[in-house]
């Protein structure tokens, strides 16, 4: 047994590689300690929400429909998302402290995060992801999208400001100085057959975000976590995000979900928006003038 988990540790940070070699272990091994790692040369930790969709979340996903039932995954405590662990794996999962309990010939094995945008992940990978998860809360994807959802970040929980190892997030680290501003010219607009809703996701359950982002034909947000959502998206919904040219992490996953990604580009983290002439731009774009009044 330990030949088999030594030859796991260190291998290369190649994702599809990665799990290959986990569910060949899952053969011999019914208990596999897993330890989330960033792909080659990212960043990042899954105690934050992005990294957590597509660095633990995503992976784990494929891994568990690929292995068989009587094979457990142990992971370490990640914080204020652990919860969502066991209640979407069940059984499949088990979450401890710390692996220190873990008996001394067990060895922890990597588990290579997904980040899109150190890794070109498949569309049926994300697709896949999708029905799974679905699958797990019994939730019937919406036949026609109207929400307009706008993302409003709230000051960062105290976990992150004193437990994380990444210090800082929401509204801590970027926000939208005049969101009140801009949130009631959005309301204004929205045309009369859709229904425009101002979300804060750090107060939202995990399955309501699903819900929310699946039956959104609209989503306009600052770059963020909380766009990761956008993954629960229907193909052909639009995203507007407010961010950095430099980071083009949603525009990959849009071009892979066939979604309509709009990026404009700030170099502040705290930024105004100029809601005149962004409401100009909601109702000439081709693409989302439909959803908005002329």
């Amino acid at each position: 047994m330990l030949k088999a988990f030594k030859d796991l540790i260190g291998r290369g940070r190649f994702p599809n590689e990665n799990q290959r070699d986990i569910i060949r272990l899952s053969k011999s091994e019914s208990v596999i300690a897993l330890n989330p790692v960033p792909p080659k040369d990212a960043s990042g930790h899954v105690k934050h929400y992005y990294h957590f969709i597509f660095d633990l979340v995503l992976p784990l996903s494929l891994l568990i429909e690929k292995t068989a039932p009587k094979v457990k995954f142990v992971l370490c405590d990640i914080g204020l998302l652990t919860p969502v662990l066991p209640h979407f794996f069940g059984k499949r999962v088990q979450v401890l402290q710390d692996f220190n309990s873990l008996p001394k010939e067990q060895q922890v094995v990597d588990l290579v995060g997904m980040n899109p945008i150190k890794v070109d992940v498949l569309t049926s990978d994300f697709k896949s992801f999708r029905e799974s998860m679905f699958g797990k809360i019994n939730f019937v994807p919406t036949k026609k999208p109207k929400k307009i959802l706008l993302i409003e970040r709230l000051p960062s929980d105290e976990f992150y400001l004193r437990d994380s190892k990444r210090r800082g997030a929401g509204a801590t680290r970027r926000s939208i100085k005049n969101h009140a501003e801009l949130k009631e010219t959005i309301r204004a607009l929205v045309d009369s057959k859709f229904e425009f809703y101002n979300v804060q996701l750090e107060n939202m359950p995990f399955e309501q975000q699903i819900e929310y982002f699946d039956s959104a034909a609209v989503v306009i947000a600052q770059h963020g976590a909380g766009l990761a959502n956008m993954i629960w998206m229907q193909e052909k919904s639009n995203v507007v995000e407010f961010g950095f040219k430099s980071k083009k992490h949603f525009e990959k996953i849009g071009s892979a979900l066939n979604i309509h990604h709009f990026a404009f580009d700030y170099n502040e983290r705290h930024l105004e928006i100029n809601c005149t002439e962004f409401s100009k731009w909601l109702i000439e774009n081709k693409l989302t003038r439909h959803y908005f009044k002329n």
